[in-house]
């Protein structure tokens, strides 16, 4: 009882520090989403859907979103990009394009929710996609707008 009452608590400590993760040990883990990430989730979420409608008639700007599934906000300047089994077929060319246009799509909903500054955006996103739970590719330290990609 006292472990489960200590456990709870630091779970609310670290809420309130806004870390979202907390591996317990190797068999437990807490999670604890924020409030303000799930609000910029939902907008992301929105506007990839609004994108997503737009794909067929203008796959030039839209096109990329036939290949998102999910777009996730992880704090700071971090997201998480789900890509579906098409995206492993494109050209390493091609899958930068789609990355970059997630990439735009994440800096504006972050700027507009006060995430991230005008510059930092520029600067780009750390960025991790992953189909299924396979990562796919990973944003350079060097250059958040290029990308190493994986065979998974």
């Amino acid at each position: 009882m006292r472990k489960s009452f200590i456990l709870a608590a630091t779970a609310l400590t670290l809420l309130s520090t806004g870390i979202t993760s907390v591996a317990v040990n190797s068999t437990t883990t807490i999670l604890a989403s924020s409030k303000k990430y799930k609000s910029i989730n939902k907008d992301l979420a929105k506007n990839l859907k609004e994108d997503q409608s737009y794909a067929d008639q203008d796959p030039d700007n839209y096109g990329y979103s036939k290949y998102i599934e999910k777009v996730k906000y992880t704090g700071n300047s971090d997201i998480n990009v789900y890509v579906n089994g098409g995206f492993k077929e494109l050209s390493d060319s091609e899958k930068t394009k789609v990355l970059n246009q997630v990439q735009s799509l994440a800096k504006m909903v972050l700027v507009q929710n006060s995430k991230i500054s005008s510059s930092e955006a520029g600067e780009g996103l750390i960025l991790e996609a992953f189909n299924d739970k396979n990562s796919v590719a990973v944003s350079k330290i060097s250059n958040h707008k290029a990308y190493r990609f994986t065979n998974n």
